[in-house]
């Protein structure tokens, strides 16, 4: 007998159990997002400053992920570079996970899903979570992320992923290899300054 469970349907124990996984807070565990604001030029700087300035426009309403996508995301991984050589981004795949059943579950189970963004032969996920309240902070959107790092087959153990509501941010570190999983600080568009500038840095850092 195989259970069909959907991606959005698993909670953060569900991933932990299935996948073997444990959060890791030491900081030495995940460095890549310790970078310092990278360079920009006025261009980028302006495009960085005007996707905020829309983006707290929009927030008088409710804001779906489409919309996340077409006035965050995109103008995000422009200035990071992800539409260059050699990035080859990938949006909406649909993914299906097979679980072999264990001692706690007696069946079979198959996971899917659907990925929001797909950036650099599976080594970065970007998932996007539709901004409706305070229940749908980036944290709704940990267990799907978690589950497509953890269920790629690509060989490199070291998977990175970006969870964003629009106006939140975090970035996910998963080592497959060891079990462990460590997060970011959160970035906010409603923090003093721009904190787009610190996430094109993050982006950078964890794409090299």
């Amino acid at each position: 007998m195989v259970r069909v469970l959907q991606a959005t349907q698993l909670t953060l124990h569900d991933v932990k159990t299935k996948f073997g996984l444990q959060p890791e807070t030491e900081p030495d565990f995940f460095t890549e997002w310790q970078v310092p604001p990278p360079a920009l030029n006025d261009y980028q700087r302006q495009l960085l400053d005007q996707t905020q300035a829309d983006y707290i426009y929009w927030t008088d309403y409710p804001i779906h992920e489409e919309l996340v996508k077409m006035v965050v995301v995109s103008p995000l991984l422009s200035v990071a570079g992800f539409y260059k050589s050699p990035f080859r981004p990938v949006a909406e795949k649909t993914i299906e996970i097979e679980i072999e059943a264990t001692e706690t579950d007696a069946e079979d189970e198959i996971v899917r899903g659907r990925i929001d963004i797909l950036v650099l032969n599976e080594q970065l996920w970007v998932t996007t979570v539709e901004a409706k309240g305070p229940q749908f902070s980036w944290l709704v959107g940990l267990p799907q992320t978690l589950t497509y790092m953890a269920s790629s087959d690509q060989p490199t153990p070291t998977r990175f992923g970006m969870i964003t509501n629009g106006a939140d941010f975090i970035f996910v570190k998963l080592r497959k290899d060891m079990g462990q999983y460590g997060l970011s600080k959160p970035f906010s568009l409603f923090n003093p300054g721009n904190d787009l500038y610190e996430v094109v840095g993050v982006l950078r850092s964890v794409s090299h």
